[in-house]
């Protein structure tokens, strides 16, 4: 959960800066000496207030990490919540030791991001808090307008989570 506070935090900087990462995923997490949280490789950002579509029917990026609309081979709108999805399966990932959505092939994957719901995180990990499942099946919701808003909103429940207080996100 802290790990992912981190990150959600420099995620809400690079969305403050006008920036969407668009290819969140472990390898492009760093924790330093310090134990401070870097988030690399913007090669694939794109400035948020650009045009909201995609043009390109290729998928970039890694795509177990992707959110439902940067899968779709068509134009899509997407924004900075693609960047909260992808936050959602690392926290996931973290919290089961597996990824969400996994398939034989890239077509199944895709399948499985777009209209299928990830094994329940108490199925994979009992000792999950409820709070912490909530955070995450809120970041990891296929509609992008059911997700957090912001980067900031998911820190923020993730901090609420560590210091023992409610979350806003309800089940």
């Amino acid at each position: 959960a802290r790990l992912c506070a981190d990150l959600a935090s420099a995620l809400a900087c690079a969305h403050a800066a006008g920036l969407a990462h668009r290819d969140l995923k472990p390898r492009n997490v760093m924790v330093d000496d310090q134990k401070k949280v870097r988030l690399l490789d913007f090669g694939l950002a794109k400035r948020l207030e650009e045009e909201g579509l995609t043009a390109s029917f290729d998928i970039t990026g890694t795509v177990h990490y992707m959110s439902p609309e940067q899968t779709l081979q068509k134009k899509v709108a997407q924004d900075h919540r693609t960047d909260i999805f992808s936050l959602g399966v690392i926290l996931y990932e973290l919290l089961t030791l597996r990824r969400p959505f996994e398939g034989e092939n890239l077509q199944q994957i895709v399948y499985e991001i777009c209209f299928r719901d990830p094994t329940p995180i108490a199925q994979r990990n009992a000792r999950v808090p409820r709070d912490l499942v909530t955070i995450c099946e809120k970041a990891l919701e296929k509609d992008p307008q059911s997700r957090y808003a912001t980067a900031a909103e998911f820190e923020d429940d993730l901090r609420r989570f560590l210091r023992l207080e409610p979350i806003r996100a309800k089940a």
